[in-house]
C-alpha cells in the first residue's frame, strides 16, 4: 500500500476501516469504525461489553497519546470476593466488571477524531447486522469449543444457533439473530452523546437492573461513574532505541513496559540467523530477556493505585536497566519446570492502522476469555466481559497462570492489569512508523516484542516477522512454550541450554502496519486466526 493500511483479524473489518480513510477519516475513526465491526464479527473476542487501550501517534506533533479505556472493578468488589470461588471470577455475572469500550470510543473520537460524523463510524457494524455477519472459521471454532456453555444458556444459544438447521453456525452461514444489538447501536450512532445513553441512561437502568436481577455486582452508580482516561505524556512508556527509534505505548494496567523491557535487553545485542547456533543464540537471549522483564510485572498494577508501578515501568525502559541485563553470562538461564501448559486465548483482537497523513494507531480490545463471561444482556443484546478474573485473588492464580500479586488484588473502581500491549515504534526524522499488537492472554508481550524486534533489528518485512515462529517464556510459571513448526535441531540446542519446553499449534495472533523508510506501507494480519485475518489498504 502506499498511502493508508488497516489490519484486523477479520478481512471485513479491515476492509471498514479502509473504507473510512478513503472518505477522509483518519486513524483513529479508522481504528474505531474497525473495532465496532470486531465486535460483530468476533463477538467472543470484542464487543461493547469489553474494554481496551488505545495508544496514538501525532505524525505533525511527532507525540504519543494513549486512552486507557479498560474495565474498572465495581464500587462493591472486595478483595477476596473469588477466593475459593474461582470459577466465579470467569464465568457468570460476578465475573463482569464495568465495560470501557464505548467509553474510549467516544473519548477518542471527540479528542483525536471529528473528521466524519459520529454514525459514520458505527453505521457499517449495523449494516452487517441488519444483512447477516458471516461466520468466520475461528468464530465457528469456538462455538464447537463452547457449545456446552452455550447451548445451555437460553440467550447465547439464541443468538448463536441457525434457526434453519438448529444448529450452532457454522463458517460461512449468515448470523442475522442479533437484532437487539443492532437496536443498540442504532441508538448509539443517531446520539449526539452516546456516553448520556450508555452510561447516564436508559441503556445503564436496563444492564443494571437485569445484574440486580441475577446477583452481580454492576449497579447504576458504577456505570455513572466510569471515565476512559487520556493519560498525561509522563505516565506514557517510551523506550529510545538506536538509530533514532523510540517505541511509546501505555502505562500499567497494560503490558506494554514488559514487552519494550524484552526489546531493550535485545536492542544492543547482534544476532546470526542464518546458522542453527546463530539461532540458538538468539532464542535463548530472547527467553532469558523475557524472564527478566516478566519477573517485573507482578510488581506492576494500576498506576493510579500502585505507588511504584510507574517507576517500575520506566525502569524496564532505561538503558541503565538493561545494560545491567545484559552483563549476565550467555550461559546464564532460570531452571523450568517441565510438565505445564498455558490455556489457548480467543477473547481479543488488535487493529493497527496508519492514514495518509502519516499518523498512526494501535488498539488492542478484549472480552479476556473467550465469549467473555458468557452473561449476554437481554435487553441491550450485549456480550459482557470477565475481566474479574484478571485481578489478583490471594492463594489462586489467574486463568493465564499469572501467581496472584498483592499490586493487582481486587479494589472499588481499579483497573486490573492486562498483558495487552498496543505499541507504535516511530523514528524521529519521520520516515519509518510501526503500529503492531496482539491477542494472547499471557503470550500478548513475547509475540509483540518477537515480532517487533525481527522487524527492527533482524531486518525483516513484516509478513516475515508476523510468520516467523514463536518461543514464549513468562518466569512464573518458569518453561517455555513453542510452536511446533520450530525445527528440532534448534529445540535441542535450546534444550542443552537448560530449557524445558510444552508446545502448542500457535501462541498468539500479532497484528501489525509499517511504514518503511521506502516510503511503502506493508500491512500484515496474523495467518494463525484463520484466513478471514487479513489487512486492507490503498
Amino acid at each position: 500500500m502506499n498511502i493508508s493500511a488497516v489490519a484486523a483479524d477479520n478481512v471485513i473489518c479491515s476492509n471498514i476501516g479502509r473504507d473510512i480513510l478513503l472518505r477522509g477519516g483518519n486513524a483513529v475513526e479508522a481504528a474505531i469504525a474497525t473495532a465496532f465491526c470486531i465486535g460483530i464479527q468476533d463477538p467472543h473476542s470484542a464487543g461493547l461489553g469489553g474494554g481496551h487501550l488505545m495508544t496514538i501517534y501525532n505524525a505533525t506533533t511527532k507525540k504519543c497519546h494513549v486512552v486507557d479505556a479498560r474495565e474498572v472493578a465495581p464500587l462493591n468488589s472486595t478483595e477476596n470476593i473469588f477466593f475459593n470461588r474461582k470459577n466465579a471470577s470467569k464465568y457468570g455475572y460476578e465475573a463482569v466488571a464495568v465495560p470501557g469500550e464505548l467509553h474510549g470510543f467516544w473519548t477518542e473520537y471527540k479528542n483525536f477524531g471529528g473528521n466524519l460524523e459520529w454514525k459514520t463510524l458505527v453505521e457499517p457494524s449495523i449494516q452487517l447486522l441488519e444483512e447477516g455477519s458471516p461466520t468466520s472459521h475461528i468464530l465457528a471454532r469456538q462455538l464447537q469449543l463452547h457449545k456446552q456453555q452455550i447451548l445451555s444458556n437460553k440467550l447465547l444459544a439464541s443468538i448463536f444457533t441457525n434457526p434453519k438447521s438448529g444448529h450452532l453456525f457454522a463458517a460461512g452461514e449468515q448470523i442475522n439473530t442479533r437484532n437487539r444489538l443492532a437496536d443498540t447501536l442504532r441508538i448509539l450512532a443517531n446520539s449526539s452523546n452516546p456516553l448520556e445513553i450508555f452510561y447516564k441512561g436508559e441503556i445503564a437502568r436496563s444492564i443494571s437492573k437485569e445484574f440486580e436481577k441475577n446477583n452481580g455486582r454492576l449497579t447504576f452508580e458504577d456505570f455513572n461513574n466510569y471515565k476512559s482516561i487520556i493519560r498525561s505524556d509522563k505516565d506514557i512508556i517510551y523506550t529510545k532505541l538506536p538509530n533514532g527509534r523510540t517505541i511509546c505505548g501505555p502505562p500499567p494496567p497494560s503490558g506494554s513496559a514488559v514487552t519494550q523491557g524484552i526489546i531493550n535487553i535485545l536492542s544492543k545485542m547482534e544476532f546470526n540467523l542464518t546458522t542453527i547456533s546463530g539461532s540458538v543464540d538468539y532464542f535463548h537471549s530472547f527467553i532469558e530477556a523475557s524472564k527478566f522483564a516478566y519477573s517485573i510485572r507482578d510488581s506492576l498494577g494500576d498506576i493510579d493505585f500502585v505507588a511504584n508501578s510507574l517507576n517500575l515501568s520506566h525502569l524496564l525502559t532505561s538503558q541503565e536497566w538493561a545494560e545491567n541485563v545484559r552483563t549476565h553470562p550467555d550461559s546464564y538461564y532460570q531452571e523450568g519446570n517441565a510438565h505445564q501448559a498455558l490455556p489457548e486465548d480467543h477473547g481479543t483482537s488488535h487493529i493497527s492502522v496508519i492514514d495518509r497523513w502519516g499518523n498512526a494507531v494501535s488498539i488492542t480490545t478484549t472480552l479476556n476469555i473467550a465469549f467473555g463471561s458468557f452473561v449476554l444482556s437481554e435487553s441491550t443484546g450485549i456480550l459482557f466481559n470477565d475481566q474479574m478474573d484478571d485481578f489478583s485473588t490471594k492463594g489462586m492464580p489467574n486463568y493465564w497462570g499469572y501467581p496472584p500479586s498483592p499490586q493487582n488484588y481486587i479494589e472499588p473502581g481499579k483497573r486490573p492489569m492486562s498483558s495487552m500491549s498496543p505499541i507504535i515504534v516511530f523514528k524521529e526524522n519521520g520516515k519509518e512508523t510501526l503500529a503492531i499488537g496482539a491477542s494472547g492472554g499471557s503470550t500478548i508481550i513475547s509475540g509483540v516484542a518477537s515480532t517487533t524486534f525481527n522487524i527492527l533489528k533482524i531486518g525483516m518485512n513484516i509478513k516475515e516477522a508476523i510468520d516467523f515462529p514463536r518461543l514464549h517464556n513468562q518466569f512464573r510459571p518458569n518453561f517455555t512454550m513453542f510452536e511446533e513448526r520450530i525445527p528440532e535441531k534448534l529445540k535441542e540446542g535450546l534444550q542443552e541450554r537448560g530449557h524445558y519446553f510444552n508446545n502448542l499449534d500457535w501462541l498468539n495472533v500479532v497484528v501489525g502496519v509499517h511504514q518503511a523508510e521506502d516510503g511503502i506501507i506493508y500491512a500484515n494480519s496474523d495467518w494463525r486466526k484463520g484466513w478471514e485475518s487479513q489487512p486492507a489498504g490503498y
